[in-house]
């Protein structure tokens, strides 16, 4: 932890931002100088897939991979060819075998040509930096460079991660900085935090595209991971006696987790029966949270975390909830709150921009600091006449098909 500490700040001294934008702003007049013909009729596409191919931890951005990389690659399209690739420390971007890997593929690298596009799909922070020459090659010989963007928190809140992370995560932006030719973001909001931090940190305004993609919702047309906890019918039994609350996503300082064991303890001790289940995984700067979590008296009773779902099992969890509460201090998206809508849920959301998005769908908001008192009176309020459904049109939803669809379309738009 302590030479964390040291290297952010050895970072910020030895990278300053001019010398930042220097750098990046030199290897794009290199970029833009290379000459390149004119791209072939059949055009190939390479999905980067290198985290979620090795480990996929089922987080909401992996959710995201898992869905979009799979319509791209079982999809078919007309003038594409489309592969998944992969990467590690030894050995750079090659064909891949996913989501099976029953032939190893064997570890030639890429290379472009005119009309090729790789996508860095994949929240790959350490893979893209350490075969950055390979991916400016690849541009160089005519490929393009696209990028997702899922937020960009760890530089506009780096207190809510580890040093390390928030160092990782600013070398891999300046990487795509110097060499991106567009990005995608999730969101409205996280395009104009990019947007900005590209022209603050990078003097970048132009130079580069930006598309915000529709996001999907089902975790059924995912691939999703499949397998049900012990006891969980039990679980579902349980949950199905009581008003019960979801919350989804990792156990983190931003998801707001806390703000709402709060509230509920006030409920609790008010003679309230709700049900509160999170599911997520064990994260960061929670210890104190998640032993509370643990070894709170109501565990096991009204309390519940499942800190292992699998998407079965999230999927059986959302439809068996009365509603879905969504209580992130800061999201580059926000999956659970869409993933619920999908499910026809209530959803209950902090008052923050980028939850707004949604609100023509019905979904009701929190101040965004409000006191658990304050909290635990809404909360009472909308659980205890949420009805578990609510009539919205799965038309009002944008499906993973849609969001592959505006890819390749922001593509062929490119290339026209």
């Amino acid at each position: 932890m302590i030479w964390s500490v040291i290297e952010r700040h050895a970072y910020a001294y030895t990278s300053p931002r001019w010398l930042e934008a220097w750098r990046v702003q030199r290897l794009r007049r290199e970029l833009a100088r290379c000459s390149v013909s004119a791209a072939t009729s059949s055009r190939r596409l390479y999905v980067d897939v290198s985290v979620i191919s090795r480990h996929d931890a089922g987080t909401g951005i992996q959710r995201i991979v898992r869905a979009v990389a799979s319509h791209l690659l079982t999809d078919p399209q007309p003038g594409w060819v489309i592969h998944a690739v992969g990467a590690s420390r030894r050995h750079p971007y090659h064909l891949i075998q996913w989501p099976t890997a029953e032939v190893p593929a064997p570890h030639v690298p890429i290379e472009g040509r005119p009309g090729d596009v790789f996508i860095g799909l994949d929240f790959a922070l350490d893979t893209i930096r350490f075969h950055r020459r390979q991916l400016t090659d690849f541009k160089r010989r005519g490929g393009k460079l696209w990028f997702m963007i899922y937020d960009l928190l760890p530089v506009l809140h780096p207190a809510w991660f580890s040093d390390k992370n928030v160092v990782r995560y600013r070398k891999w932006l300046g990487v795509l900085a110097a060499m991106a030719d567009g990005f995608y973001c999730i969101s409205p909001y996280t395009e104009a935090e990019l947007r900005e931090e590209l022209a603050q940190r990078y003097g970048l305004e132009s130079g580069f595209r930006t598309c915000v993609l529709p996001i999907g919702w089902d975790l059924a047309s995912s691939r999703p991971s499949t397998g049900l906890p012990a006891e969980f019918d039990s679980l579902l039994q349980r949950l199905a006696r009581r008003p019960t609350a979801l919350m989804v996503g990792t156990i983190e300082p931003r998801k707001g987790h806390a703000d709402v064991l709060a509230a509920f303890d006030i409920l609790w001790r008010q003679g309230r029966g709700y049900n509160l289940v999170i599911v997520g995984r064990a994260g960061w700067k929670t210890e104190t949270l998640q032993l509370a979590l643990r070894s709170h008296p109501r565990h096991g009773k009204h309390l519940f975390w499942l800190d292992d779902a699998s998407d079965e099992a999230l999927a059986m969890l959302y439809a068996a909830c009365n509603g879905v509460i969504v209580a992130s201090l800061a999201e580059g998206f926000g999956l659970p709150l869409i993933e619920a809508l999908g499910y026809g849920k209530p959803v209950l959301a902090r008052d923050i921009p980028v939850f707004r998005l949604h609100e023509d769908k019905g979904v009701r908001y929190f101040d965004a600091g409000c006191e658990p008192s304050t909290l635990a009176h809404t909360i009472d309020d909308w659980l205890g006449t949420a009805q578990g459904t609510m009539p919205i049109s799965p038309l009002d939803i944008p499906t993973w098909a849609d969001t592959t669809r505006s890819i390749l379309s922001s593509l062929a738009a490119e290339n026209a």
